[in-house]
């Protein structure tokens, strides 16, 4: 059964970001928010799963990144060699378990928050949404930004997600190590564009 967006849950996603978040991520996070509901509205996608995405993704953004490697411990989230690298990669999979448990989020947007930062192979429309509105949101200052939202408009969501994560493995690869799901999640998302 689908969830349903109402104003209380939506009211409660804000109390709590703007309790632990910094106040440029609350921004930050908002911005994702509506550009991610602009997509599910366009793609037709959960509403409510769009806003869980949007407004918790960032949950543990500010988190240490000792405390990340904890808290993936402690809630039972594989940590792979890049992780202990980059603690970093684990503030959307600790978010992830944290809105779970807070929230009883368990769906599309647990996929969503848990994968926006890599992506996975086979990650679903919301997580793709997510994925898209994260780098693409309207306060990002990278010129990157306005032209994947310009691709949005003038191709369609399946090549401004393309270009996105073009642009994310492009900039990853000159960093590595790479963690393993984005190669992944690149290389799926051109195998669909080369069978479409």
């Amino acid at each position: 059964m689908e969830r349903k967006a109402d104003p209380e849950t939506a009211d409660a996603y804000l109390a709590l970001i703007r309790e632990r978040l910094p106040q440029r991520t609350v921004r930050h996070t908002l911005s994702v928010t509506a550009l991610i509901m602009q997509v599910a509205e366009r793609l037709d996608l959960n509403r409510a799963s769009a806003l869980a995405a949007g407004m918790l993704h960032d949950l543990h953004k500010a988190d240490r990144k000792q405390d990340l490697l904890d808290a993936a411990e402690a809630f039972g989230i594989p940590i792979l060699p890049v992780h202990r690298d980059r603690p970093k990669l684990l503030h959307g999979p600790v978010a992830a378990e944290d809105a779970r448990r807070l929230f009883n989020i368990d769906d599309d947007a647990y996929e969503a928050i848990y994968w926006h930062t890599t992506g996975k192979r086979g990650l679903g429309m919301v997580g793709r949404a997510l994925y898209f509105a994260d780098y693409s949101e309207a306060l990002r200052d990278h010129p990157e930004a306005p032209r994947a939202r310009a691709l949005l408009d003038e191709q369609g969501f399946d090549a401004a997600l393309l270009y996105v994560a073009d642009c994310k493995f492009a900039y990853v690869r000159q960093r590595p190590p790479v963690d393993p799901n984005t190669a992944e999640f690149h290389a799926w998302l051109h195998e669909m564009e080369t069978h479409s």
